[in-house]
């Protein structure tokens, strides 16, 4: 073996700590994305573990977030500082 054959393999086996969590809560996101439609290959649930799985959905948090950047949350906050004469305001004449 070479010399850049065995870095490659170093590498992959030094990157397995970042790469596996970040795999592991891909697939699991994935199957809870496909549970109601059976998974990605079984079969359709019944009605009461379709009730089941919809209410457990229900009680879970949200994933889609909306959190303003903040460089935008700054420039607004600037924006409005400058019309009601705040800090740094300027006037105008």
């Amino acid at each position: 073996m070479e010399l850049k054959e065995i870095l490659k393999f170093v590498f992959v086996f030094a990157s397995l700590p970042w790469v596996l969590p970040f795999l592991k809560a891909l697939v699991k996101d994935l199957l809870q994305a496909f549970e109601e439609d059976g998974g990605l290959l079984g079969e359709r649930p019944s009605q009461t573990d379709l009730e089941k799985i919809r209410e457990r959905k229900r009680r879970e948090p949200s994933p889609l977030v909306n959190e303003p950047l903040a460089h935008v949350k700054k420039a607004m906050s600037q924006q409005s500082q400058n019309r009601s004469g705040g800090p740094g305001a300027t006037s105008r004449r």
